[in-house]
């Protein structure tokens, strides 16, 4: 099972941050999870809710050779958007490293048509549902760990989607996630 730092790390002035992904790369995670917005000046950063925000440019310095990147994209993003924020995580990281997520399954139909090679993770149980009987345009499904159960996982695995769990160790032990036999799972890393 694959480990995802959320937000890089969850203490004080670490989410979002090159602080978080540092701790990240520390507790030697697989992915770090960053939510990717867009200023009122164009430029994208990392930031959830109205807390404080990084230059995106700053966090994707910090991802060594070994992690992976969950650029999780929040907001509205047309297609320039788009090709400008892929073009600025290229400069950092190799596509190949990189699975671009949203709760917005037209932002990822658009991401598909760009970028046809684009690794893809949607939020949500309904998509995840939905994954059952229609081929989706993503690759990852990410599903809440409260509502997650094991003939879902296995099901979408099945049709070759991976499963991420979600909002991890809330209620939920690392052993009863593991037992789902989820790809990966996020975790909340403190310093």
């Amino acid at each position: 099972m694959k480990t995802i730092a959320h937000r890089g790390g969850m203490g004080k002035g670490m989410q979002n941050s090159s602080a978080g992904v540092r701790l990240a790369a520390r507790h030697r995670a697989d992915f770090v999870e960053l939510d990717i917005v867009k200023g009122m000046d164009g430029r994208f950063l990392c930031g959830h809710g109205l807390g404080e925000r990084s230059a995106l440019g700053d966090c994707l310095a910090e991802i060594g050779d070994s992690m992976e990147l969950i650029a999780h994209l929040k907001g509205r993003y047309e297609e320039a958007d788009l090709m400008l924020l892929v073009e600025e995580i290229a400069r950092y990281l190799p596509l190949t490293r990189v699975m671009f997520a949203s709760h917005d399954g037209g932002v990822l139909g658009r991401l598909r048509e760009l970028v046809p090679d684009c690794w893809l993770g949607r939020f949500g149980l309904v998509p995840a549902i939905m994954a059952l009987w229609r081929e989706p345009p993503w690759d990852c499904c990410m599903i809440n760990q409260l509502v997650l159960l094991k003939w879902h996982v296995l099901a979408l695995q099945r049709r070759g989607q991976l499963v991420f769990a979600s909002c991890v160790w809330e209620l939920r032990d690392r052993r009863s996630v593991k037992n789902l036999e989820v790809d990966g799972a996020f975790v909340n890393f403190y310093q």
